[in-house]
């Protein structure tokens, strides 16, 4: 398949390596990125208190109110 005496042999097998290097490096990119991207839609989907509907959990600002930040207890019946 690759003659060794040829010196175009050896640079075709170094052009596979180089491609075989930068298509792991691309997947390895790619799984950063998702994992990245994944974490960041988790933490989004959880910051918007289910437990109670007038809070909202934001990273950078941390627990905000709706109703300026008085709690408003539910009234049995």
């Amino acid at each position: 398949m690759f003659d060794f005496s040829d010196p175009r042999g050896w640079q075709n097998i170094t052009n596979l390596l180089l491609l075989a290097v930068a298509l792991v490096a691309a997947v390895y990119v790619g799984i950063g990125a998702y994992k990245q991207a994944r974490a960041k839609s988790r933490a989004m989907a959880g910051s918007f208190g289910h437990e109670d509907p007038h809070t909202l959990v934001l990273p950078d600002l941390g627990v905000t109110m709706a109703d300026g930040g008085e709690k408003v207890e539910k009234k049995n019946g």
